[in-house]
């Protein structure tokens, strides 16, 4: 069956109908629906609005009292000042009381139970309530030096004299803001009560001097609460209350629900309670357990309310609001009722409009579409202006025309900033798209700094435009005034400005990032009279997002990388500082590695012709650099600092020293009692035995310093020295750490007095090692350690009898672990994709270009060459710093042939090296580090690494 079709016309007559239709049905359906959702929205403004104001009010009340009465505790007043200064402190006071109007008076309560309070009157009432004169402003009421009275002043504090002549009596130690105040050392407050004299209901701050000489004192009205909560009634009916965990009534928009109507004078200074209310709703409202938004029903009547919990840091107070409902909702039935009347109006004269322009609209219509379609897909070449003889579908068509003008500037910006690496070049780029959308040929943008603004980018060369922009240049340069006003403006705009005698149209946009804070202006300059349209300049305050994410990206990052390098450097100056046996290397090591990958970059043939770093990999090799030695910040300070064989914290030495005393001692008592006792005894034989312990001691100290090489006999000597017997008579156990003692457990104790060797390798001496991840075979980082058996090995003769050096292998293994941690510390951080070799450059400069370094035991193909460079690097400046305490620099001819033998032997790289040598890296490092006497003649032909043969 042939499927009907119908003319576009007849299509969009009856769709317009059918949607009038509709849309008057569903705005008759929905209008009141939405208009009450609309009302409900206003009021829920209106409610949070209501409670912040009550809120910023009470805090504002409350802080404002604290401040006073804090300034006048500093300020320590002392009872004699009120009696020598009374004008100064009653200005002083009444000052106070005159900017805070909620405070009804401030006083200064004495340990000696003198008194002094300064009150405002409020009103001519006011001061008959308190028995003054129709027209004092103020009272005194002091008891000073025994003597009470009160005293009344004008406004302008002209004295009243009191025909009275009453005599005040006050001690202001019985009052409970007195002792609550005593007691406490910060601010205190007492509960809402109301007021004796004026009826108004309020609450007292206190604090006590720090010595608790004094107590300082304030009164708060709450009076001006209920005046705010009765300017913000916004129905006939609504009532607004604060009352507090106690239902007690504090303030309210009728305040004359406030009052007690009791005949006991005592019942009438109690506080109302909601629940005492005789007003119905009222009293459901004290029934309201939660806080937010509620509707209840009271009698035929629906009301809506809502309990807002104030936190004002002195106590939890409550805001209630209840509004009936019909008064609420009145607006929204009225338009109801209104919106159905002209919708159907509406409906009835749109069907013959609609069949009269359906055939008018059909074709331009499905041109815009076909239009709008191109547009959606990024296609604007297809688009083309549309004539229609209906106005509105032909300035829709130019608007769509405009549109995608701007849709395609924008994506052409957006572009820009998507595929520009180099921040330069992007601003640039955003300049010349800037002309082409205004016509203006010069232009520049000027980002942010401390002092003004810096110029970051320009266009055009005709007009010298100035590099800074601050109140100094303001002051010199019209142009400069004029950018910095139109700055504050936070919005794209047009002005006239002169600048080097001749007047030009400027456009100026602020750069607004998102904490709305100005961080550059783009400027473009033009012919004078030339002028932007709102749309167009509404179009490039929205294009200036553009470059503002892209400013903030960039500094964000700019910053990150600065904090990064900050963190760096300061765990480098850590470790550099934390041993003078490192001096400045971990500062030294980067330079060096950089000057050698910079060296390899200028090679244009042989291995490293190919070899290039971007920006990413530079960056990468810098932080590789400065942590490569991150790992030594656990190494402990007497292991790296180790000077001696015998040395930990500190040196063993002088223990043996004294047990070649103790041994001398003995001798000469063993040949003085024999004499004593008429006994032989040949005194050549006691300076034999003297001379022969005192050579054995020497050797023994010497054997302590260390050395290149130690021969077998002087080892077999430290051992028969070692057998010599001395007497010990003292607990060894006695005045050990906890730690030391559990260890010790393991190893019983001797039974005293007990004949030790004078050198001995204890059970005790050998620390067990705790079983370490690292130290597995499969450990994860791939770590290939050889493990000594004990953590330490004190043993002295075993310490005495190291061959090379001060360290014994367990300590060798500590310092070179500090590699191991490096790689540990480094492969925990989470650094970005293009930083991820960071761990494999720093960790691998003690790699052996033979496989025999630690701690993965790499073969040179399988380590970065930047990782390589970094091991020559370490290398030549541990050999030629003249910082360490334990040796002197090499200079540069000593430490190349050093290296030349390590090259040799697949220590380090000998391709590196060759490119060290005939690029005279070393020399330029030496030039800028070394000492002049270490800088010698080099021929490099004489370390110069052999080629390798076929």
């Amino acid at each position: 069956m042939r499927k009907v079709r119908f003319p576009l016309q007849l299509h969009l007559a009856t769709i317009m109908v059918l949607m009038l239709v509709v849309t008057c049905a569903i705005i008759a359906i929905f209008n009141y629906q939405k208009t009450s959702e609309i009302v409900s929205s206003n009021q829920r403004a209106i409610f949070s609005e209501i409670g912040e104001n009550v809120l910023d009010q009470t805090r504002y009340t409350l802080n404002s009292a604290q401040s006073a009465v804090l300034n006048l505790r500093y300020i320590e007043p002392t009872e004699q000042d009120f009696l020598e200064k009374p004008e100064r402190w009653l200005i002083m006071l009444s000052n106070a009381l005159e900017l805070q109007p909620f405070l009804s008076s401030i006083y200064v309560g004495f340990d000696n139970g003198s008194f002094y309070l300064v009150r405002r009157f409020d009103d001519q009432a006011d001061s008959l309530r308190h028995g003054g004169p129709l027209e004092a402003r103020y009272s005194v009421n002091q008891v000073l030096k025994g003597k009470g009275e009160i005293q009344f002043y004008t406004e302008d504090l002209q004295f009243i004299a009191d025909p009275l002549g009453r005599e005040y009596t006050y001690d202001p130690r019985e009052r409970p803001w007195y002792q609550l105040a005593s007691e406490q050392q910060e601010i205190v407050v007492t509960s809402p009560y109301r007021f004796f004299t004026s009826q108004d209901i309020g609450m007292t701050l206190a604090i006590a001097a720090p010595d608790k000489r004094f107590v300082v004192g304030a009164d708060i009205t709450l009076v001006e609460m209920s005046k705010l909560l009765q300017r913000h009634v916004f129905t006939p009916s609504t009532e607004l209350v604060v009352y507090n965990d106690s239902k007690t009534l504090l303030a309210h928009s009728n305040p004359s629900r406030l009052e007690v109507q009791a005949d006991n004078p005592r019942a009438r200074q109690e506080l109302p309670n909601l629940n005492q209310l005789d007003v119905p709703v009222m009293q459901r409202l004290a029934q309201q357990q939660r806080i937010g938004e509620f509707d209840l029903k009271v009698g035929s009547q629906a009301w809506r309310g809502d309990v807002s919990l104030m936190e004002v840091g002195v106590a939890d107070l409550y805001l209630g609001i209840v509004t009936p409902l019909d008064e609420l909702l009145g607006e929204a039935k009225l338009a109801r009722d209104t919106s159905m009347l002209l919708s159907t109006i509406i409906m009835v004269i749109s069907i013959p409009i609609a069949w009269m322009f359906s055939r008018m609209i059909s074709k331009p219509l499905r041109l815009l579409k076909d239009q709008s379609e191109a547009i959606m897909s990024f296609d604007f070449a297809k688009s083309k202006p549309i004539d229609s003889m209906v106005q509105e579908i032909y300035q829709l068509s130019n608007t769509t025309e405009r549109m995608k003008a701007t849709i395609e500037q924008f994506a052409e910006v957006s572009t820009i900033v998507g595929e520009e690496n180099s921040f330069q070049r992007l601003l640039q780029r955003y300049l010349d798209e800037l002309n082409k959308i205004v016509g203006m040929p010069t232009g520049a943008i000027w980002l942010a700094k401390e002092d003004g603004y810096e110029l970051a980018a320009q266009r055009g060369e005709k007009i010298a435009l100035p590099e800074q922009l601050n109140d100094v240049q303001a002051a010199r340069q019209p142009l400069v005034a004029s950018l910095l006003n139109e700055s504050h403006h936070r919005r794209a705009s047009m002005v006239q400005v002169s600048h080097q005698q001749q007047v030009h149209s400027a456009m100026i946009c602020p750069l607004i990032d998102r904490q709305r804070k100005v961080i550059g202006l783009m400027v473009m300059l033009g012919e004078p009279g030339t002028l932007l349209s709102r749309q167009r300049l509404s179009f490039l305050n929205a294009l200036s997002g553009v470059i503002t994410v892209a400013v903030e990206n960039r500094q964000l990052i700019d910053a990150q990388k600065q904090l990064m390098q900050a963190f760096i450097e300061l765990i480098a100056d850590a470790i550099d500082a934390k041993s003078p046996y490192t001096g400045a290397h971990c500062k030294r090591v980067p330079e060096l590695t950089k000057m050698l990958a910079r060296a390899a970059q200028y090679e244009t043939q042989g291995e490293f012709a190919s070899f290039s770093l971007n920006d990413d990999q530079w960056e990468e090799l810098h932080i590789a650099s400065w942590l490569h030695d991150c790992g030594k910040v656990t190494t402990p300070e007497y292991v790296v600092d180790k000077a001696t064989k015998l040395e930990t914290i500190y040196d063993r030495i002088h223990e043996v020293r004294m047990r070649f005393e103790v041994l001398k001692r003995d001798a000469q008592l063993e040949y003085w009692q024999a004499r004593a006792q008429g006994k032989p005894a040949d005194k050549r034989e006691l300076e034999v035995l003297l001379r022969e312990l005192d050579e054995e001691f020497a050797f023994v100290a010497n054997c302590n310093q260390g050395g290149e090489f130690m021969e077998k006999a002087d080892i077999a000597r430290l051992k028969t020295i070692g057998q010599r017997r001395w007497l010990r008579t003292l607990d060894d156990r006695l005045g050990l750490s906890h730690l030391e003692l559990d260890r010790l457990k393991a190893y019983p104790a001797k039974p005293l007095p007990h004949l030790e060797a004078l050198l001995d390798n204890k059970d005790e001496h050998c620390q067990l090692r705790t079983p370490s991840a690292v130290e597995q075979p499969d450990n994860p980082w791939g770590f290939k350690l050889n493990v000594p058996e004990f953590e330490y090995n004190r043993g002295e003769l075993h310490n005495l009898s190291i061959a090379r050096g001060t360290l014994t292998e367990e300590e060798r293994y500590k310092i070179n672990d500090h590699i191991v941690q490096t790689i540990i510390m480094l492969e925990q951080l989470p650094f970005p994709s293009y930083l991820s070799n960071v761990p494999a450059i720093a960790g691998g400069h003690h790699e052996k270009m033979d496989g025999s370094g630690y701690p993965r035991c790499l073969m040179r193909e399988q380590m970065p060459v930047t990782a390589r460079m970094m091991a020559v690097a370490d290398i030549f400046e541990a050999l030629t710093a003249s910082d360490r305490p334990y040796k002197k620099g090499k200079t540069l001819s000593q430490a190349l042939k050093i290296m030349s033998f390590m090259a040799k032997d697949e220590h380090i790289d000998p391709a590196l090296f060759r490119l060290f040598l005939e690029r005279r890296v070393y020399e330029s490092y030496a030039k800028q580090f070394l000492d002049k006497e270490q800088i010698d003649e080099v021929d490099i032909s004489d370390y110069l690494p052999q080629a390798k043969s076929a």
